[in-house]
């Protein structure tokens, strides 16, 4: 079985039933029918080209936008066997070209051939997809001839490899990290149980493919026979009229786009989404007081949060009608188990602090790249660096990364738990916190925010009001004010950025004292 299995026997039951939407163009809906059709020439294509047993050094990459040729790229290679790693058009150039070098593909569909494709991808493995010459890869190997009928292609057996995620890169270079479709498989029935999405259901994904938080959430949606659509570009008012125009049940997002809701909805008042049932964020901690505020557009939806990794795959979720600890990540899911552990390597106890260790049947198998060493370890546990603690109910707390920790002063301080602290503030839309270097402090902590609403705190009241959620000796000695923070492209505030504007003189940064 792989992870098109499902979705291919929709086809079969309700093939009239619309499958993906993008962008609301009555021109831009497609039936499960037409995404086999097109899934299984793909799949045929490929076939033809590199032989019935690939192999997993065979791949196949795609660096497209969110078209309905990436999903049928996805499902196809599934079905084929071959792996596919997904690229990021936002990407710098360097990046682009650090990945293609590093792990060149054998087949590369993108949008078109310019830049550091030209110059680093493999001679005569691309593909572009936009104009001809997709139409004219699938003709030349047979592939939309074979998609009017129902091809048989040999078994993919599940514990083969299929998809290679990369990190968000926000602390260095991507890293690809690679699943098999039976991690995916047995996420998929951990979404299943706890979300009970199903064929009933409308999913709007209005973020990039290219992140694993919403091209789960298309496969998955597939998976379960529901209808999934897509944005070219996040906008928070076609969002928000995507909702009420399609009843749209299941919303996936990260906390960087409710807050964008949250905001247009303020200047256009007077709208409510009681269809919607869920709201599913992912990517970073989503602030307490902001996610109480998920009722006012969304009155009966499940303001959900989970915590996971590419590597991890969903490792705890948090409801938002649990009744636990709010700054917390929830608890464990079913079958996941965490062991949290010291610098020696032993386990620490309830509410000590230690690495997040973790051990399920979702996990990855390896880094693709030999540069990037780790694989879970002969008893199955990994870790991604996350430090965290598990309190006397079983909540996962994080409190930051063990390669980002500052010591100021002499005492351990994890940038997320300063950054969840002001979080809590009102005031604050937005924060990062780094470390500049001092001669007294050594890491001197420093916070960057950007305000909600026109509201402003000096640096005393912000360091009063933070020091009731975090020791006052880890609340920020210096406090900067902007207008914009940098992001990844998955949506998280790049601290790696905003430390390198500070130390190269804060431009658009302006220091309050």
């Amino acid at each position: 079985m792989t992870i098109a299995s499902r979705f291919l026997s929709h086809t079969t039951t309700s093939p009239g039933r619309d499958a993906v939407a993008i962008g609301g163009n009555p021109g831009q809906r497609w039936s499960y029918d037409a995404l086999r059709r097109g899934t299984l020439a793909v799949a045929q294509a490929l076939r033809a080209e590199f032989g019935a047993a690939p192999g997993p050094e065979v791949r196949a990459a795609v660096l497209l936008g969110n078209r309905k040729e990436f999903l049928e790229i996805f499902f196809g290679a599934a079905v084929a066997g071959i792996p596919v790693m997904v690229l990021d058009p936002a990407w710098s150039a360097t990046e682009v070209a650090s990945v293609l070098r590093d792990t060149p593909p054998v087949r590369l569909f993108c949008e078109t051939a310019t830049g550091p494709i030209a110059d680093n991808a493999p001679s005569g493995t691309v593909v572009e997809v936009a104009g001809h010459g997709f139409e004219d890869w699938l003709r030349r190997h047979g592939g939309r001839e074979a998609a009017d009928g129902f091809p048989e292609f040999a078994e993919v057996p599940e514990n083969a490899l299929f998809y290679v995620g990369f990190t968000s890169g926000s602390t260095g270079r991507p890293k690809g990290a690679v699943r098999s479709h039976r991690s995916w498989l047995r996420t998929f029935d951990h979404y299943t149980a706890e979300f009970g999405i199903d064929e009933t259901d409308t999913i709007l994904l209005p973020g990039s493919l290219a992140h694993s938080h919403f091209l789960f959430g298309a496969v998955h949606g597939l998976h379960a026979g529901a209808t999934v659509h897509l944005m070219p570009l996040f906008d928070a008012g076609l969002v928000l009229d995507h909702v009420e125009r399609y009843s749209v049940t299941q919303l996936y997002l990260v906390p960087t786009m409710f807050e964008a809701l949250l905001e247009y909805a303020r200047r256009h008042p007077g709208r409510s989404f009681p269809q919607v049932r869920s709201l599913l964020s992912a990517g970073a901690k989503w602030s307490p007081t902001r996610q109480a505020l998920a009722g006012d557009l969304f009155p009966n939806a499940d303001a959900v949060e989970f915590y996971g990794a590419t590597e991890l795959s969903l490792v705890s979720v948090l409801h938002g009608d649990d009744d636990g600890p709010r700054d917390s990540v929830g608890r464990p899911v079913a079958g996941v188990e965490l062991s949290l552990r010291s610098p020696s390597g032993g386990e620490v106890g309830v509410n000590e602090v230690g690495k997040v260790h973790v051990r399920s049947d979702m996990l990855f198998t390896e880094y693709l790249s030999a540069d990037h060493r780790g694989a879970p370890d002969e008893d199955g546990w990994f870790t991604v660096g996350d430090i965290g603690r598990v309190d006397e109910q079983g909540y996962l707390h994080l409190v930051g990364r063990d390669k980002g920790m500052l010591i100021s002063g002499g005492l351990n301080v994890h940038p997320e738990e300063v950054t969840a602290a002001l979080l809590r503030l009102e005031e604050i839309a937005e924060v990062a916190v780094v470390g500049l270097p001092d001669e007294r402090w050594g890491d001197l902590v420093c916070a960057v925010v950007r305000w909600r609403d026109g509201a402003r705190l000096d640096l005393a009241q912000i360091r009063d009001q933070a020091s009731a959620y975090v020791s006052r000796q880890k609340c920020p000695r210096r406090l900067f004010e902007t207008a914009e923070l940098p992001h990844t492209t998955s949506g998280k505030i790049d601290n790696r950025r905003v430390r390198n504007i500070l130390l190269d003189g804060g431009q658009g940064m302006r220091e309050l004292l």
